[in-house]
């Protein structure tokens, strides 16, 4: 178990990165809808429909990353981060630095979910 603390730097640069993040999702995210119409063969519409699928799970993938980033951000700005979501315990600077949208200690993390 990692228990050393991140320090006001560590959340700072995780704040940056974070905010980085978020541009970068909401810009793809906003591609995913620039697209241009469907002209062309059956072939090609057939292509497309491929694409078309593999674009909306893309998105959906990117929207889920951005939920992710947007309540990491919402943690850090209210102070609740680096405080676990499950048992308040500290998140650990190694856990995130490996997983920087981490909101569960190890412990929790490890534990298997309920359904």
């Amino acid at each position: 178990m990692d228990d050393t603390a991140c320090t006001p730097a560590d959340l700072d640069r995780l704040h940056d990165a974070m905010t980085e993040e978020r541009s970068r999702l909401l810009e793809r995210v906003g591609d995913h809808h620039r697209s241009g119409p469907v002209s062309g063969d059956s072939a090609d519409r057939a292509e497309l429909g491929v694409e078309t699928e593999l674009d909306v799970l893309i998105e959906t993938q990117d929207r889920e990353l951005l939920r992710q980033v947007d309540f990491m951000l919402e943690r850090l700005e209210s102070g609740l981060y680096p405080v676990c979501v499950a048992c308040g315990a500290p998140v650990g600077r190694a856990r995130q630095e490996a997983f920087p949208r981490a909101t569960s200690c190890v412990d929790c993390a490890r534990r298997p979910r309920r359904s």
